[in-house]
Formats: structure tokens, C-alpha cells, sequence
């Protein structure tokens, strides 16, 4: 077998380690022997997963239905193993006979009949967790979905009330996920599961920090996905409530600089929406009520795209009646300010004082216009 590493630096990165029960790595690194029926003569089994920077493709000839493939990990990661029937791989990677799993350093055997996809595995306790923690969200999931396929043609009020009820679904999945993440400490599962559920936009960073520190041993934390949690927490301590906002500077809708701190001495909400962005949509009509009441009573809002098309961006601007600060630099989710500010998802928001101090954040619906009333209305 003939081990190919592609650097591929611009890939997501997953990683992270467990413990001897859980998987963790072993000197002996892994085995997989697999073994399928009905095959085509040179058929082949092809092995796929990340390690750091890096991409392993590993290749067995599958000979009398059986394959192995052997190595050592530097951490576990997500895993696919695809057969190729015969001589040659279908046109489109849709079809080709593709199976998922979690790979670490242990011995884990595979079988199936006629396609991989539909194969049985059995060694792989990161796996058995994966489809745990997966079987108690897809419900959830599910009922998500649904709910937007609704919303085509409902009114703006009955979207609102769709959008609070998805709200439900969506802290449902994340007290499913907090307790699967509790009972499997030191799990490469979890570790993932705590990126994704654990760290919503509007997270308590001293919290999480301390749940990482508790739940995740040292070389978890030192994983490529364990790196990248401590950034998040340690950008979103830098925005916190009490905390000096961070200055930016990006080019508005007309292709001028604008600096933030240039609004010191006033209110300001920066804004992070999106032209494709629903909820934002749903979300305008409310910051706009609030700008025209208030916009003559030293409070202004810089609206930060993360839109990589301006035409769509000027359009809903038009369209939704926006007439405040505009900026983006159209890089999408890699928009810098979001990056800053480590915004990921939108509508997000930030209600800066004229000190430049972070007074409030994630105004959402009538939130927005009763913070601005405490500040303005006082008698």
C-alpha cells in the first residue's frame, strides 16, 4: 500500500485524543481489516482522513473480498473509506460507494456485502459515540427543517413565531449535546460536539473555558479542533460585556474607509447580517423602528456584511430600507470584523457605549428597542 500526504492548509481541521478506554492513541497505532462480497476483479479500498495540515489517502487492492489498512495517528479524526468497483470510480463523488467513520489507534474490522456504505464496523468506540450523540439530535434536526420548509409565503409576524420555535428545537439539541458531552469526558466526540453546541454566538467564555479545562485532558486540548476552541473562547473574552470594543476599520458600501472609533462619543449598534441571511431579514424591520426613533439622539448603527456579492448586499439594503453605515469587505464568513469580533452566525450584534465600552449584545425582536428605551427615555 502506497501512503500519499496532501498538504491542504485551507481545510477545516478535526482532531483530538481519548483516553485508553475511549480510544486513545496506542504505539501500535491501527489496523483495519475489511472484508466484502460480489466484487468486481480490481476492485479497490480507498482510506481518507486529516491529520494536522494534512490529508493521508491510503490504498488497498481488495483481494478475495478482504482489504487491510495499518498506520499510526497523531490524533483520531474523521474517517471515509471508498470502493472503487472495478476499474474505475464514478464520475460524480455522490455516487460513489463512500462509508463515515471515526478513526484512531486501535483495531477495528469492517464488512459489508455489496456496498461499503451499508457496512457493519465493529472496534470503533468513537464511532459507537457518533451515532449515540446522532440518533438523539436527527429528531431534532428533523423538526428544524421542517419548520423552514414551512415559512415560504408566511407573513413576517408568523415568520417571527417559526423562528421562535426552531429557538426551541435548536437549545433542545444543545441540552442533548451538553449531556452526552458531560457523561463522555476526554472524548474526541465530544470535544467535537462541545465546538458545535457548547460555543453559540452569544457563549459565556469564562464558562466554557473553565468546562474545556474540566472536561478535556491536555493533549485534547492540544488537537488542531482543541486550538481552535481555545481561539474562540479567548476572541470572545475580548468582546465581552464590560469589555472596550474592538476597533475596525473596512470599506463602506461606497467604497470608503470607515473607522468605528470614529463614531466615539455616541451609541453605536455594529450590526453583523446578511443579504442570504433569513432571521437577519426577519430581524430588519425591528432595528429599523429603532434607528428612526432614536437616530437624532446620538445613537447610530454600522451594519457589517457578511455577503460575498455586493449586488445582493445592495439590494437588500434597498430593499429592506437600511439607511444607516454600511461596510463589508465580501469575504463571507471570513469577514475580518467577524473574525475579530468571533461572530459565527448571524444576526449578531453589539451595543457599544460612547466610552466605546460593549454595553449589551444579541438585541434581538423588541430586546433591541427596550435597551435603547432604558438608555434614552429616562425621565
Amino acid at each position: 500500500m502506497k501512503k500519499i500526504i496532501f498538504i491542504a492548509f485551507s481545510l477545516l481541521l478535526l482532531g483530538a485524543c481519548k483516553n485508553k478506554e475511549k480510544g486513545q492513541l496506542k504505539e501500535d497505532g491501527y489496523v483495519i481489516n475489511g472484508e466484502m462480497e460480489s466484487l468486481e476483479p480490481e476492485s479497490i479500498a480507498v482510506l481518507s482522513y486529516k491529520q494536522n495540515d494534512s490529508t493521508v489517502t491510503d490504498t488497498s487492492l481488495i483481494e478475495d473480498g478482504k482489504f487491510t489498512f495499518t498506520g499510526k495517528l497523531m490524533h483520531p479524526a474523521n474517517a471515509t473509506i471508498s470502493v472503487r468497483h472495478g476499474k474505475t470510480f464514478p464520475k460524480k463523488y455522490q455516487e460513489r460507494d463512500v462509508y463515515n467513520f471515526f478513526i484512531d489507534n486501535s483495531a477495528m474490522q469492517i464488512s459489508a456485502v455489496n456496498l461499503i456504505k451499508e457496512a457493519n464496523l465493529k472496534g470503533s468506540v468513537l464511532t459507537d459515540e457518533s451515532i449515540e450523540i446522532e440518533n438523539q439530535i436527527s429528531p431534532l434536526t428533523d423538526e428544524i427543517q421542517a419548520l423552514f420548509k414551512r415559512m415560504d409565503g408566511r407573513n413576517k409576524e408568523e415568520k417571527l413565531i417559526t423562528y421562535d420555535t426552531i429557538q426551541v428545537f435548536v437549545d433542545s439539541i444543545r441540552a442533548v449535546a451538553h449531556q452526552f458531552i458531560i457523561s463522555h469526558p476526554n472524548s474526541y466526540v465530544a470535544l467535537q460536539r462541545f465546538s458545535r453546541h457548547r460555543m453559540p454566538k452569544n457563549f459565556d467564555p469564562i464558562k466554557a473555558d473553565e468546562e474545556f479545562n474540566e472536561l478535556f485532558d491536555k493533549n485534547l486540548r492540544q488537537t488542531p479542533i482543541g486550538k481552535s476552541i481555545a481561539k474562540k473562547i479567548a476572541i470572545a473574552k475580548k468582546s465581552q460585556i464590560g469589555i472596550e470594543a474592538i476597533d475596525f476599520t473596512q470599506t463602506t458600501i461606497n467604497g470608503e474607509e470607515f473607522k468605528l472609533s470614529s463614531l466615539r462619543g455616541k451609541y453605536v449598534l455594529v450590526d453583523f447580517w446578511a443579504a442570504w441571511c433569513k432571521p437577519c431579514r426577519a430581524e430588519n424591520p425591528f432595528v429599523v423602528k429603532a434607528y428612526n426613533k432614536y437616530k437624532d439622539q446620538n445613537f447610530e448603527i454600522v451594519g457589517v456584511s457578511l455577503d460575498a456579492d455586493k449586488a445582493s448586499w445592495e439590494k437588500a439594503i434597498e430593499k429592506d430600507g437600511l439607511p444607516w453605515i454600511h461596510v463589508s469587505d465580501l469575504k463571507y464568513w471570513k469577514n475580518e470584523v467577524a473574525l475579530q469580533y468571533g461572530v459565527n452566525s448571524v444576526p449578531a450584534n453589539y451595543l457599544i457605549s460612547p466610552e466605546g465600552i460593549i454595553v449589551a449584545k444579541n438585541l434581538r425582536g423588541e430586546a433591541l428597542a427596550q435597551k435603547l428605551s432604558e438608555i434614552f427615555d429616562k425621565s
